[in-house]
């Protein structure tokens, strides 16, 4: 009893200084680092679809071409300008490396995303 008596003070202290002392710094540093992961998730997975659908896009041609009967001058101009891209690659180093940030985009998704 003495002993209580003698750190009711401290007691007192502690107790007023952990109600002034919010958790809300520590929430919001937390929350933050969950943000800024669903964030780069959000975009990889923006950037990596967006990829997709231009590689579906560019096939579409043949496609409609073999079943639909597609205007010979837009399929003429849609093969010109894939002939136009695959040049544009090989010349310019470029997009090589477009290439490659889409697969690491890719293998980044997979190996961030939680089963």
């Amino acid at each position: 009893m003495r002993d209580e008596d003698t750190y009711a003070d401290l007691t007192a202290l502690f107790t007023a200084e952990d109600r002034e002392q919010a958790a809300k710094p520590f929430m919001d540093q937390v929350m933050g680092r969950i943000q800024a992961q669903a964030r780069l998730r959000k975009l990889l997975l923006a950037v990596t679809g967006l990829g997709g659908a231009l590689l579906a896009a560019s096939q579409m041609p043949k496609l409609l071409a073999d079943s639909v009967g597609l205007d010979a001058s837009l399929t003429t101009s849609i093969i010109q300008a894939q002939a136009d891209v695959s040049a544009l690659a090989s010349a310019n180093p470029l997009w090589l490396g477009v290439g490659a940030v889409v697969m690491l985009s890719l293998m980044a998704v997979a190996a961030m995303e939680r089963t």
